[in-house]
């Protein structure tokens, strides 16, 4: 059986009205969503500042910590 997918958290982000202009429009052209299309930015800039070694080393243990116990959560002993 698998687990249960994993709840989604709801984030409001203000931007000035050009990157809002240029998300929508890249959005309009890949007949995507917008929402699709700032998740995409935030995942890829995330991952880039953690390969930079910009986010705190804390905040990276807490991140590895969740997902060694949803990975826990998930395994199952035959």
């Amino acid at each position: 059986m698998a687990p249960p997918r994993e709840n989604q958290v709801k984030l409001t982000v203000s931007v000035p009205p050009s990157l809002h202009v240029l998300l929508r429009s890249w959005a309009q052209c890949e007949g995507r969503e917008l929402t699709s299309v700032v998740l995409q930015c935030v995942e890829l800039s995330v991952r880039q500042l953690k390969s930079n070694g910009s986010i705190p080393a804390g905040a990276i243990r807490n991140y590895e910590v969740a997902c060694e116990e949803r990975l826990a959560a998930g395994s199952t002993t035959p």
